[in-house]
């Protein structure tokens, strides 16, 4: 990669804002989207391990906040690799997260030609991988590891029993 386009391509992965502004603009996020997705790119960037709770009123735009999120996660880590597990309360809501992902991912020319999706809740950039996986009493989601970013979505539907013992310790 030349130096001039590793140079115009730094803010972008640097800046959530940057990304969302530049890579995909018909979705691009309001400032008060931004404010909570730069906190957590901080945290991730800097291996702060805060945690945060994120709450919207009903259809402002969580889950377009946390698919560029993801996004941009993937994108910053498709060279050396490293995991996101989202959790929501059922499968249903875990792939409906998942298509949302892979809707802004195949929008991105940063990522062009090296999106795959596997096993049906696998969404991988070459060497980076989310992994989209149920909260349900009956799931059994043991076994994964959410080295970037581990993700409760729809939290309140989320027995913190299960929480607890099924996905706290994948962080």
């Amino acid at each position: 990669m030349s130096a001039h386009l590793t140079t115009a391509l730094r803010p972008l992965l640097h800046d959530i804002g940057a990304f969302s502004r530049v890579v995909l603009p018909d979705q691009r996020l309001r400032g008060y989207q931004l404010e909570p997705a730069r906190a957590i790119a901080e945290s991730v960037s800097h291996g702060l391990g805060r945690q945060f709770a994120v709450v919207f009123a009903r259809q402002a735009g969580k889950d377009e906040m946390l698919a560029q999120l993801i996004a941009w996660l993937l994108t910053r880590a498709q060279r050396r690799g490293g995991e996101v597990v989202l959790a929501a309360p059922t499968m249903t809501q875990a792939l409906v997260s998942r298509d949302r992902l892979t809707s802004r991912l195949r929008g991105s020319p940063l990522t062009l030609g090296r999106l795959r999706e596997r096993e049906g809740y696998i969404v991988q950039v070459s060497a980076a991988s989310a992994r989209f996986l149920s909260a349900a009493p009956s799931a059994n989601p043991r076994g994964q590891t959410a080295s970037l970013l581990l993700v409760a979505n729809e939290a309140q539907d989320i027995d913190p029993a299960i929480w607890d013992a099924r996905f706290d310790p994948m962080a």
